[in-house]
């Protein structure tokens, strides 16, 4: 027997201590936008939760704010494993604290980081609209890590964060002093990286639409545009 419904019909703490109240044993699975997740419940007991690689009542802290979605109830199933030992209403009360921690830490982050990027962000956002079809410039330091990136359209970050999570890797693991010259090209993506010095290194990025050699000449053209910086 299978049970279905939406988010915005329960709410997500409330669905997830239906089973619970009821003393039912089965699968919960929510699908949202963010998604899927599934729970597992052993005579009301939440036994094990499982999101992408993640599991155990972590998932619980990525999910918490979960609004929008699908769920479905299937009871009788039982999980291959035991991940969660302790009380569900307990656990709910620690997932809210440590998403409400999150958040705090969050934005004490994105507090610092506008203060420091403020100045070299801005002559990328100029150097961006100098250049014709380049859509993202960014700076990271040896470790990979951010240093400055332009004001692009944050649809676009967001289909280019895998690559970027790639990138910030190659340099961080990079053998030389300074980041050598490199192309990456993908369906729909095509992205070009060079270390400025031994302490920055640009990446660039674009559609696919635009020829790799035209990638690589207004890459050397960003390279001289941030030279100093």
């Amino acid at each position: 027997m299978a049970i279905n419904g939406t988010l915005s019909d329960i709410g997500l703490v409330s669905l997830l201590q239906f089973p619970n109240s009821s003393g039912k044993t089965g699968l919960l699975t929510v699908i949202t936008i963010d998604g899927k997740a599934d729970f597992y419940y052993r005579k009301g007991e939440l036994v094990h939760a499982s999101y992408g690689k993640k599991t155990g009542k972590y998932v619980l802290v990525d999910i918490v704010d979960w609004n929008e979605g699908q769920f479905t109830f299937e009871t009788g199933l039982e999980p291959e494993e035991t991940t969660i030992q302790d009380d569900l209403h307990n656990i709910l009360m620690w997932a809210l604290k440590e998403r409400d921690e999150r958040k705090r830490n969050q934005n004490e982050e994105d507090t610092s980081t506008v203060e420091f990027d403020t100045d070299p962000s801005k002559k990328l956002d100029r150097l961006l609209k100098s250049a014709s079809d380049i859509e993202y410039i960014g700076i990271f330091s040896p470790a990979g890590q951010f240093i400055a990136r332009s004001n692009s359209e944050k649809r676009y970050l967001l289909g280019i964060e895998p690559f970027i999570e790639f990138v910030a890797s190659f340099i961080a693991n990079y053998p030389g002093k300074v980041t050598g010259k490199a192309v990456i090209e993908a369906a729909d993506i095509s992205i070009a990286i060079k270390g400025l010095n031994e302490t920055e290194t640009v990446v660039i990025s674009t559609g696919h639409e635009m020829k790799l050699e035209e990638l690589s000449i207004t890459l050397g053209e960003i390279v001289r545009g941030l030279s100093g910086v």
